[in-house]
């Protein structure tokens, strides 16, 4: 009996090893798409769409005497690489319909939008977001009359996916 226990054993181990090794032998060796896929300026085309997790920088915060508390919130971001072209979506945002400017800096996607409106008691002169495709960090900063540079909110963001159907 105890033998027969341990020959089922060894064959369901054989069984689950066999199978594990088809697994990972057909599978693909290519790493997950995500937002370096297409890292390299030179790839860099066509229009990718990001979702992003953003909450309020607390320095910035502090520094634009902000006293109402924002929680966190999934918005969604554009690079359009043929039009030279970004936006995102949020309060304070550089929007679809007035996207800014985009400069590719290494790994970096950097869209800058010059601005004249006052906000928080201050004239706002320049609202920028930068996303680093190796690492999926997101900062908008906002650019002050007075000269000063204010990131104000930052986060995550990843490529979307579209699924074939």
């Amino acid at each position: 009996m105890l033998k027969n226990t341990a020959i089922g054993i060894a064959i369901g181990l054989l069984v689950m090893g066999g199978i594990w090794g088809l697994v990972h032998l057909m599978g693909d060796s290519r790493p997950e798409p995500d937002l370096i896929a297409e890292n390299t300026p030179g790839d860099s085309r066509g229009v990718m769409d990001l979702i992003c997790e953003l909450e309020l920088d607390l320095d910035g915060q502090l520094a634009l005497g902000i006293k109402e508390n924002e929680p966190s919130r999934i918005t969604m971001a554009q690079i359009d690489f043929e039009k030279k072209s970004g936006w995102y979506q949020g309060r304070i945002a550089i929007s679809e319909s007035r996207s800014g400017t985009l400069q590719l800096v290494g790994t970096r996607l950097k869209v800058y939008r010059p601005a004249m409106f006052q906000r928080f008691g201050v004239m706002i002169t320049g609202e920028e977001f930068v996303i680093d495709r190796k690492t999926g960090s997101f900062v908008q900063s906002l650019n002050l009359k007075d000269g000063r540079t204010v990131k104000l909110i930052k986060g995550t963001c990843a490529k979307v996916i579209k699924p074939p159907f």
